[in-house]
């Protein structure tokens, strides 16, 4: 089970997700939707520079215009690009043909059954789909578990990989991929304690994520 942890800011958010053994971690910069813990383009890099192998670095963001994406992924040094917000198909191709070594995620908000359709006019274009919460304000890091049936169906019939999130915690996350089976899982604000990301939650959800399989 892959595991990323979102939201990092710091060099201390960091080291807790390496020590939980992540395969990615995520910076969210270009925002246009309320959102906690972003960083700026620059910040990323220089945390991206204190990566160690085989870590993804993570570009997570809310901006639409291919442009803005491109520069945003050359400026942090991230190698994959996770889109939060409504981008065209098409475009995706664009921002794949200028950058070939790119790995694309593109968010689905899980709100009712019509993401199941979303998820499949994605599907030609993405490298993965990620299944989030939302709300008018918060494009993700809501902490809202969405319908995990509507999650499973999307995964049973994904021709590409699918990572689930929103609103996953230490406490929920093994019961949330016994149901849904994803391809990995994402977390933000549920390991997060007064503030900022804890060591121990980290951990907790780590182990919790990647022990839910073996015990079915």
């Amino acid at each position: 089970m892959r595991v990323k942890f979102c939201g990092t800011t710091s060099l201390l958010d960091m080291q807790s997700a390496i020590d939980a053994g992540c395969d990615a971690v995520g910076f969210i910069m270009g925002v246009t939707h309320q959102s906690s813990d972003f960083v700026t383009p620059a910040e990323a890099a220089k945390m991206v520079r204190h990566l160690p192998p085989f870590i993804e670095p993570v570009a997570v963001t809310h901006l639409q215009e291919t442009e803005d994406l491109i520069e945003l992924v050359n400026s942090s040094h991230c190698t994959t690009l996770q889109i939060q917000n409504i981008v065209e198909p098409s475009e995706i191709d664009v921002i794949r043909d200028a950058l070939p070594y790119l790995k694309i995620v593109k968010a689905v908000h899980v709100m009712d059954e019509s993401a199941i359709e979303m998820g499949k006019r994605y599907e030609p274009y993405a490298d993965a789909l990620l299944l989030d919460s939302r709300t008018r304000e918060k494009l993700g890091g809501t902490g809202i578990p969405h319908d995990w049936n509507i999650s499973a169906a999307i995964v049973a019939n994904s021709a590409i990989p699918v990572i689930l999130a929103g609103g996953l915690t230490p406490e929920n996350v093994a019961e949330a991929i016994r149901k849904v089976r994803p391809y990995g899982v994402d977390v933000h604000t549920g390991v997060r304690k007064d503030g900022i990301r804890n060591p121990e939650r980290t951990l907790a959800f780590a182990r919790e994520a990647r022990n839910a399989l073996l015990e079915c």
